[in-house]
């Protein structure tokens, strides 16, 4: 953050200890420590990842917060107000409560242009005056860099809502350039004392060699791959095992025979043990399935990185003259055709990724190598953490700190924008499909109370505990379901918990249905909980209605009722009688709860429940489920200024304050605005006009990434 002068000023203040593992004593060693080791990231991680040709290619990245007012800086307990301008201590070993910064801000400001690809500048009066504040610290992911692949932000346009569908034949021709590396089961050779299994003559096939079958002559094939081969080749021939065999007289043992079973609709049937690729990858672990096929803990004994970052190194040996190898995990499709050509768009998608970003530092999951193995696609990546999913079910309270959502938005969303400036659309972002890098954590034991109104599942999966993460790194998964922009577009998509209006309505989708994704996984992080927890089309209407406080837009319904008309582009099959039959068609109105002529209310009163009891307008939901920390009297109300909102606060503190002398909860004017500033991105992604939506180049800069907030994930960062 960039400050004229910094001073420092002793304050006595004891009362904040209430702040969730903040409390004053070695306040200043923390805070220091916090931006030793972020400066320490940034300078030596980031940066350096993005590789910028030269300096004058560096996105100016903004870090000052909005202008905040001196007096209300910080709300004292004791109410005393901290002077405009404190006396300097040169003392720099002096413990400090707080550190103090005296920041140069604009007079005047003028709004930020572009120059150039993605590089902002903004023009300032030459005029300033010096502001007192308290600056909270960031994580450095906050801080993330970008620089933009195209000029202009992807946006979908008016009248692709009513005739986007893209291009199948571009989807099709696109899946048969792909050419997959062919590999058989081996055939054990008795007359070969030193034969390995892991080889075969037909294990390994140049990207043109035929298939036995229709699709074999397709998939991604790496430039690279023949030279792979002929150092796995090399490796074998000199490996430790067989040097040892040949000078003892005795044979190699042979690897275990490959066990590999299909059902009959095409899935791989999963058993512990199984060997499989060549008697290369030996299974250990299901980590997940679904329609698509299984994803599997795999051990990779033939090889030390694989395919796809680094070919230099195959075989890693001990002293003791065994294989350390690596665990991976494999994405085995279906052996069904529609399964098989839907691999395919996802593998064009995975190298488009590698050829752009081969180091992963956008934060997506990087292919590592492909094969066909028995008509199966079988995709190999980096074996990476839990999904943030599971470590919210398996923690005694789901909701991240607010430091650790504001780290992960970053990532996600420049992530995003980083495939949008590709072409490419996920189309499934969701907490299942975003993984930790790392599952360190920091453990707090809850009170009792807490403890015993967890549900049983929880209770048992947390050992009552509140878990923190060390390090919010993330990583975007499950790209099988991502298409190109100019290619074809599925009528449904998404899982529906994360699913956009433009999607549930029939009408065309593109980059924007991501964004609104992210902002659901956004809220889920900060309440643990679903924004959208419904399966069925009119709910999910009526919900969507209530936490944007207003009504879809009447010339939305109007394209949807036009497109549905006319037959335009493609539709949900069930998209009359979900959907439109719940409008009016005068009035392009949603009717819920829903009435029969007589007036009489036809909706059941679980339904009304569900919608009317889960959600509120976004601002006051998000308040009710942040008051934990913050006590009460904290609100956020869209409608007002973030003035007048902060006056609010102020004024329920000392009426709370008068009456019960004690105030739960501890906040200053900074740690609102974080609050309020990230209602009001979500809600600018929750547009339900996709064509006004935030762009994901808009989001990243957002005032919401120039705030801070001293909490436990602050607290807990680095640890080990």
């Amino acid at each position: 953050m960039s400050v004229s002068t910094q001073t420092r000023r002793k304050r006595t203040r004891t009362n904040n200890s209430n702040m969730d593992g903040v409390n004053d004593t070695g306040a200043d060693s923390l805070l220091e420590g916090m931006l030793a080791r972020q400066s320490s990231f940034l300078q030596h991680n980031l940066k350096e990842g993005l590789n910028f040709a030269d300096g004058d290619n560096h996105a100016t990245v903004h870090n000052e917060p909005p202008f905040i007012d001196n007096e209300n800086a910080i709300v004292d307990l004791d109410h005393t107000k901290v002077d405009a301008i404190g006396e300097e201590d040169d003392d720099e070993n002096v413990e400090d409560d707080d550190l103090i910064f005296i920041k140069e801000q604009p007079v005047h400001f003028t709004s930020p242009t572009i120059s150039g690809a993605g590089n902002y500048t903004s023009t300032t009066s030459k005029k300033f005056k010096k502001q007192r504040t308290i600056s909270l610290p960031q994580l450095p992911h906050a801080k993330l860099l970008y620089q933009a692949m195209q000029e202009t932000p992807r946006v979908q346009k008016n009248d692709e809502l009513l005739h986007l569908t893209g291009s199948t034949s571009m989807t099709l021709d696109g899946n048969r350039n792909v050419n997959l590396r062919v590999i058989r089961s081996p055939s054990p050779s008795n007359n070969d004392p030193f034969y390995d299994s892991s080889v075969s003559p037909t294990a390994e096939c140049s990207a043109g060699s035929a298939s036995s079958d229709s699709d074999s002559a397709m998939g991604t094939e790496f430039n690279h791959t023949e030279n792979v081969n002929r150092q796995k080749r090399s490796l074998r021939r000199l490996s430790a095992p067989r040097l040892a065999a040949k000078l003892v007289g005795k044979k190699a043992k042979t690897k275990k025979r490959e066990n590999f079973k299909t059902d009959k609709d095409g899935h791989y049937v999963y058993q512990e043990g199984d060997v499989f690729g060549g008697s290369r990858f030996v299974v250990k672990q299901l980590l997940g399935q679904g329609t698509f096929g299984k994803v599997l803990k795999c051990r990779d004994i033939a090889s030390g990185t694989g395919g796809g970052i680094d070919t230099n190194t195959f075989h890693t040996w001990n002293s003791t003259g065994s294989a350390q190898p690596r665990y991976v995990a494999v994405k085995v499709i279906r052996a069904i055709d529609r399964y098989r050509e839907a691999a395919k768009t996802e593998l064009r998608v995975l190298q488009a990724i590698y050829e752009n970003d081969p180091h992963g530092q956008y934060q997506c999951l990087i292919l590592q190598e492909c094969f066909d193995y028995k008509n199966h696609i079988c995709i190999v990546t980096d074996l990476l953490g839990r999904s943030v999913y599971d470590f919210m079910c398996s923690n005694g309270v789901a909701r991240f700190p607010g430091s650790h959502v504001q780290a992960m938005a970053k990532q996600l969303i420049r992530s995003v924008c980083f495939l949008h400036d590709l072409g490419i659309i996920h189309t499934d972002l969701k907490p299942e499909n975003v993984l930790l890098c790392d599952e360190s954590s920091m453990e707090k034991s809850l009170p009792l109370s807490v403890v015993r109104s967890m549900s049983a599942r929880r209770k048992e999966a947390s050992g009552g505990k509140r878990k923190f993460l060390t390090n919010p790194e993330i990583k975007i998964i499950d790209f099988g379901s991502a298409v190109f922009h100019n290619e074809y577009h599925p009528p449904v998509i998404s899982t529906r918990h994360y699913r956009a209006p433009e999607i549930v309505l029939g009408l065309g989708w593109s980059f924007p249905c991501d964004i609104w994704s992210i902002a659901c996984v956004l809220v889920e992080l900060v309440t643990g909980e679903s924004l959208y927890p419904i399966h069925e089309n009119l709910e999910h209407m009526a919900m969507m209605q209530r936490i944007n406080g207003e009504p879809f837009p009447p010339h939305i319904v109007e394209k949807m009722l036009y497109k549905s008309a006319h037959k335009l582009g493609n539709s949900p099959s069930d998209l009359n009688a979900t959907v439109i039959k719940h409008f009016d068609t005068n009035s392009l109105t949603l009717q819920w709860p829903e009435k029969n002529k007589r007036g009489d209310y036809i909706t059941k009163e679980k339904s009304i429940k569900r919608v009317m009891g889960s959600c509120d307008r976004l601002d006051i939901h998000i308040s009710k489920k942040i008051r934990a920390d913050y006590g009460d009297w904290f609100s956020i109300n869209w409608n007002l200024t973030p003035e007048k909102n902060w006056s609010l606060i102020k004024s329920k503190l000392l009426s709370e304050r008068r009456h019960d002398g004690v105030v739960s909860g501890d906040l200053n004017k900074e740690t609102f605005l974080f609050w309020y500033w990230f209602v009001d991105l979500c809600r600018k992604m929750f547009e339900f006009d996709p064509t006004k939506r935030i762009t994901a180049r808009q989001a990243l800069e957002h005032e919401w990434f120039n705030l801070g907030i001293l909490d436990e994930g602050i607290t807990c960062f680095g640890k080990f």
